[in-house]
């Protein structure tokens, strides 16, 4: 399907199949850094109000599963760096012993295992202060 083609909005969609596809399209285009202005000309909408909310909305329903999937990437990560620093932090490696502290403490807040909810998270920043050797 081309969007280029999609015609241009007059009215309310009464056809759920060709406002679904102007959504995802209108989130292809935010995503790849058009402006709502700019969207909104592409795909014919009267206004980038009109995209700033499409694009909210759809953000809004899919927020928990990207979240999910991010907290699954940031695991791995995680979880790599750990496995390439763990035998030197078992040496002996001060810096590579803290480096592995920080990534432990760094999946804790990513699980949410230290007590606090998503919620305070993102009010209150945490950092690791690691002490110099």
């Amino acid at each position: 399907m081309s969007f280029a083609a999609l015609p241009r909005v007059d009215g309310r969609h009464r056809n759920r199949a060709l406002a679904a596809a102007r959504r995802t399209r209108a989130i292809e285009l935010r995503a790849q850094g058009l402006t709502y202005e700019q969207i909104a000309e592409e795909l014919g909408y009267a206004n980038r109000g009109t995209v700033c909310r499409i694009v909210g909305d759809a953000l809004a329903t899919q927020q928990a599963e990207a979240i999910e999937d991010l907290r699954f990437v940031q695991r791995q990560r995680l979880d790599a760096l750990q496995v390439a620093l763990w035998d030197t932090a078992m040496a002996g490696d001060v810096k590579a012993a803290q480096a592995i502290l920080a990534i432990v403490l760094a999946r804790v807040r990513l699980l949410g295992l230290d007590g606090t909810s998503a919620h305070d998270q993102q009010r209150t920043p945490r950092t690791v202060v690691v002490p110099p050797t």
